[in-house]
């Protein structure tokens, strides 16, 4: 039998069935599938067929996660996971040290504590969950989420599926606790900010006497944003909109849970580097 996730090297081997084009690799349910089979005929074709059926019913898993989240993600931003990877890595090209939602506090403990057994990938739809690699030292294997790739939509289930207790079981009433990042803003970067500057100018020209330039009226057009307020799921706490500025965004840090959805859609919005963005509140060790 072939080594499953489980185990310390968790890169299943291919089914030997499986065709180039369609990226599925020889899972734990594969396996099950298989040994499953070979059951059918002695436990009635109609039970074992219908047993089969129910511990299928998920689509395969790849890795990295590429689920239909992460389809989607890559659609609307129309960039190469490659490239999102690589805005998201620090400068020594590590990636940002952000563990998923209840991870331990203390790394040497979640190192400790996780088995690498990938299931909260598994719990994971969609499709967060990266997995260090053997360029990343001790952490190899164990998981992070790049908001750069696909940010944390906080359902909590990567936290019910850990079996170790290296995630905290977590529910949605528990949301407000969570601390995976901080935020911060750049607001020379930031629509909204943008749309309220070229607003004064425009307001301070008038007083003037000057009539605003033509050239500034396209840009005075592109107008606010607001996106990552409307995304945030702590928004009024973690994220507000300044009154009458245009939805300009005013963060708080101390609220924030680091899930990045804000710098994900910032990142659609902007079509470059995020004016809003997660940092880490964990350090490489």
């Amino acid at each position: 039998m072939r080594p499953l996730r489980a185990s310390l090297h968790p890169l299943p081997a291919r089914d030997s069935r499986a065709t180039e084009d369609d990226g599925v690799m020889l899972t734990r349910r594969a396996i099950l599938k298989q040994s499953l089979r070979v059951g059918v005929t002695a436990a009635g074709f109609a039970g074992g067929a219908l047993l089969v059926e129910r511990l299928l019913r998920p689509t395969p898993l790849r890795y990295p996660a590429r689920r239909a989240g992460q389809a989607k993600a890559d659609l609307v931003s129309d960039a190469p996971t490659t490239a999102a990877r690589a805005a998201g890595r620090l400068a020594g090209g590590r990636p940002r040290m952000i563990r998923p939602p209840g991870a331990l506090g203390c790394d040497n403990d979640f190192l400790a504590a996780c088995i690498r057994c990938y299931r909260c990938q598994d719990a994971c739809e969609p499709g967060a969950i990266q997995f260090f690699t053997e360029k990343d030292g001790r952490h190899y294997h164990t998981p992070y989420v790049d908001p750069a790739i696909k940010a944390c939509e906080p359902c909590m289930e990567c936290t019910q599926a850990c079996p170790s207790g290296a995630l905290q079981p977590l529910t949605m009433e528990d949301m407000p606790r969570v601390r995976m990042a901080a935020v911060e803003l750049r607001e020379d970067l930031c629509l909204s900010y943008k749309a309220k500057r070229i607003r004064d100018e425009q307001a301070m020209m008038m007083e003037l006497g000057r009539e605003p330039t033509e050239s500034d009226a396209p840009t005075e057009r592109r107008g606010p944003c607001g996106e990552c307020y409307m995304f945030c799921p702590m928004r009024e706490r973690a994220i507000k909109l300044e009154p009458g500025a245009f939805l300009a965004p005013l963060v708080f840090p101390d609220e924030c849970i680091g899930c990045g959805m804000c710098e994900e859609i910032c990142r659609v919005m902007v079509q470059g580097d995020p004016a809003i963005r997660v940092v880490p509140i964990r350090s490489w060790s």
